[in-house]
Order: C-alpha cells, then structure tokens, then sequence
C-alpha cells in the first residue's frame, strides 16, 4: 500500500513539475492572438510581390484583431498604426494560399500576435482589451411598421441579418418562427421597451442573446436592444433618421451599426484590465493522476488565466493558486465552457472535469 500511494504521488509531481517546465509559468497555448484566413489580393506587373502583399496582410489581420477585441471608443489610434510597428507584435505567420497568374497575385495567410507585447503595449496607452473568443450571439429582430408587427415572413432585417458578417468570432443565430411568441409580441406591442420579453430568447439555451425592437414611424427608426450577456443584462437605445427604408443599401448600413453596437456590449461585458490582476485558490482533486493532467491542459487553454503556482499537495487534492485577469464570473463561466464543474466551499473553488 505504501509503494503504491508512494508511485502514485512520484507521478502526480513528475505531471506537475513536467506542466510547469514546460510552460515556465506561463500557458504556450494563450501566447498568441490568432486570426485566420486573411486574405489580400491584387493586380501586379512583377513577379516579386510577396512583400507587398504579405505587409497587407499584416495590417488586414492586426485591423481584424483590433477591431475583435478593443473598443470601439480606442480603436481609432491604434489602427493608424505603421506597418513598422504592427511587424514587432507579430511571434510567425503561415501561407495558406499563394498564387501569381495572369497579373493577378493572391495570399491567404494565418497570423499570430505576441500576447505578451500586445498587452504591454495596451498598458502604456491605459487601453483593456475583451476576450478573444469565438461565440454565439442569438438575434431576434422585432420589426414594427407603424403599429403593425412585420412577422419573420415580412420581417427585411431577420431575413437580411446574415447576409454578410463582418465578425469571423461571432456566429449569429436567428430565431424560428414561434405562433405563441408572434401572439405575445402582439400582446405587448405598445409596451415592449419596458415589458419582461425574456422569455423569446430563453428557449433556444444561449448564453449571449439581444432582442432587437425597431419600431419605423415617419421616415424615423426607433431601436431599443435588450442584451443578455451571460447572465447579465445590457441595455441600448439607438435613433435613426431614415429617408427610404425599402433601400436594401439603407438597411444593410443599419445592420452593420446594429451588429457593432451589440459587439460592443459584449465586449463591455468581457473586458479584461490587465493592469490589475487577480487572484484565487483551487483545489483539484489528486486521486486520478490522468484526471489530473487532462485538468491541467484544460486550464492552459483559458485565455484569462496568466499563471499558476502550486500551494499545497496531499493525497487528495492539489491545491493551486491561480492568477488571472479580468472578471471572476467571466472566469468561471471560462472553467464551464472547458468542461468543469466549479463548487464554491469555504470560499475556495474545486474543480473537476464532467464526465
């Protein structure tokens, strides 16, 4: 018994020790800022262009990057950027697609940012930036023309929404046609600004969801967004002056600001202040060591944990303390999206993977 509880300690630190050498304290997989598929292309009379088009690229993809995970309100500065320092951000970069015919060159390249040098950057000019993620975002437009409910079949904005898609990390997903939500809309159409309509978006088991109300009065579009976010409820009223909302090009453009005024409440909602960072303890139980290294690379990939160290080790738990940034809920809603189970006791968490 005694080997045994012995060999099984020697592994759960041989597991630890191998984690921490491998990462010096500092998780490889959430180093980089990753954006894929960028893609530039013109007409050329050289054959020498990749230069050109590769330092396009880079500033395509760091536009991309910024405009994914800064605010609006400080994104001006750092797009006018030169290429010269958008290059020293850059750890590698892939091509995926090269062609050169008939005057035409084409690239398509993956690119990988330095975490650490973005972050160092954003610190000296006071700017927090929200998690790079992919995730889904659940749209249901409410379009009244008068006092008339315009139902999905007449609705031009759901059926126009995801026409094109500006955001490669938000997959939106439009509602499906209810006859119970069409008669409770109607109920409230005089009211819904101010009515609980919570219960159109609760169905579909979607964490980050925002019903559109766009009511169209007198060459006027009145627009209200209610966001949940996570569990966390934004609100946004918007006006718009319009002259022919029959123009496809008029509604495309409101589209564009509505889908940019949404990012920018989820981004609110995300913002991680790397100035000031966090602290929390956990406990991950020790009794599985195979359990225990899939714990482990399951963290690695959390974007908002910066490192750990470990505090304590027994035979049935190892007792870590991590340190991160940004909001604890977010981090918690972090640990469920990898597949944790987090119990709060004695004001410290344990974690364990869902089997």
């Amino acid at each position: 018994m005694l080997i045994k509880y012995l060999m099984k300690k020697f592994i759960i630190l041989f597991l630890i020790i191998l984690f921490f050498n491998k990462t010096q304290n500092v998780f490889a997989s959430t180093s980089v800022f990753t954006v894929d598929n960028i893609e530039v292309s013109g007409l050329t009379k050289t054959t020498n262009n990749r230069e050109k088009y590769l330092n396009l690229a880079f500033k395509k993809g760091f536009s991309k990057l910024i405009t994914a995970i800064i605010k609006k309100e400080d994104q001006k500065e750092l797009l006018s950027l030169e290429i010269s320092n958008i290059k020293n951000f850059i750890s590698s970069y892939k091509i995926l697609e090269e062609k050169n015919y008939n005057n035409n060159y084409n690239l398509k390249i993956n690119l990988f940012f330095n975490r650490k040098q973005i972050e160092k950057f954003l610190i000296n000019k006071n700017i927090s930036y929200s998690e790079m993620k992919k995730f889904d975002m659940l749209i249901y437009p409410i379009y009244i023309v008068g006092s008339e409910l315009q139902v999905i079949s007449k609705n031009k904005f759901y059926a126009e929404w995801n026409k094109t898609n500006a955001y490669d990390n938000v997959n939106f997903i439009l509602p499906l046609q209810n006859l119970d939500d069409i008669n409770f809309i109607n109920e409230n159409l005089s009211k819904l600004e101010e009515t609980d309509i919570s219960r159109l978006v609760k169905n579909y088991e979607i964490k980050n969801s925002t019903i559109i109300i766009l009511r169209y009065n007198q060459k006027k579009l009145d627009v209200f967004l209610k966001s949940n976010l996570s569990g966390i409820d934004k609100f946004k009223k918007i006006d718009f002056k319009i002259d022919n909302l029959d123009n496809e090009d008029v509604r495309s453009d409101i589209i564009s600001s509505l889908k940019s005024y949404t990012i920018e409440l989820w981004k609110e909602e995300n913002l991680i202040d790397i100035s000031t960072p966090s602290f929390i303890t956990l406990n991950i139980n020790s009794k599985n060591p195979k359990s225990l290294k899939e714990i482990i690379d399951k963290i690695k990939k959390i974007n908002s944990i910066d490192s750990f160290s470990i505090e304590n080790l027994d035979n049935n738990f190892v007792k870590i303390k991590i340190k991160f940034f940004g909001k604890i809920k977010n981090l918690q809603n972090n640990f469920i999206e990898n597949g944790f189970e987090v119990q709060f006791i004695d004001d410290q968490w344990n974690l364990k993977i869902i089997s």
